[in-house]
């Protein structure tokens, strides 16, 4: 486990699932965590967890689709520990079903608001908070549909591709001045979205993931070393790149 003694780790959407598991993986590593998300009860939760592993931490809450909440965000993250040091950027939300010709235009615009423009919004007010730390690193949630197509999904696998974009872009924009920004592609986790993707088929995960080669779905804290490890000084030379964690897939 990288050391992040005396580093300060901002995770937006660490509320539930690989965020609110990363967001404990840095607090055990020596983080003070800035829990970020919509929900405060869930942001409270996590807070008691990080606290229970004997660290700091806070929830503030942010709406990623509002420019203004996430600027308030990064200025409070700086009013509580005096800037950061990393940021995971992990807000999401699962996507309905339907083949291209019968997108609904409107769920279309909200989930890539939500997750391409809402991650782009994360990456630009973060940035200038890292410049003022003296560098750091950001690191992205994306997904291994960003590497292909899946039928029925094409919005939530446009906004990956999407993502992977802007990061790719924002590493070669910043890493003169200190800043690595990369992403996680992780495959199937067993978290409560997939829970909810998977409905009343409840095995369709476990079936998906018996066909692997590993043989299995991920847990989020294989997702949440990942995610330490490219945030911590270990990676310092990977930057701008998407760390596939799907099994084999």
């Amino acid at each position: 486990m990288p050391d992040f003694d005396g580093k300060v780790a901002l995770v937006i959407g660490g509320t539930s699932g690989i965020g609110r598991t990363t967001a404990l993986a840095y607090a055990r590593a020596g983080a003070k965590v800035v829990v970020a998300g919509r929900n405060e009860t869930r942001g409270a939760e996590s807070v008691a967890a990080i606290e229970e592993a004997g660290a700091e931490g806070v929830f503030i809450p942010v709406d990623v689709t509002d420019s203004d909440s996430v600027r308030e965000l990064i200025g409070a993250a700086e009013a509580a520990y005096g800037g950061i040091d990393c940021a995971f950027n992990a807000a999401g939300q699962e996507s309905g079903r339907a083949p291209v010709a019968e997108i609904d235009e409107a769920e279309w615009q909200r989930l890539l608001d939500l997750r391409l423009t809402g991650a782009m919004r994360c990456v630009k007010y973060e940035l200038p908070a890292l410049l003022r730390s003296g560098g750091g690193s950001i690191v992205n949630m994306a997904g291994d549909w960003g590497l292909y197509g899946v039928a029925g999904f094409a919005t939530a696998c446009a906004a990956i591709h999407g993502i992977l974009g802007l990061t790719r872009a924002a590493a070669k924009d910043y890493a003169a001045q200190g800043i690595r920004v990369n992403a996680v592609c992780p495959g199937a986790v067993r978290t409560p979205m997939l829970e909810r993707m998977a409905g009343e088929r409840g095995s369709a995960a476990d079936d998906y993931g018996a066909a692997l080669a590993i043989g299995r779905i991920a847990m989020p804290e294989e997702v949440a070393e990942a995610v330490l490890w490219l945030s911590s000084p270990r990676a310092s030379y990977v930057n701008g790149e998407s760390l596939v964690l799907n099994g084999g897939g």
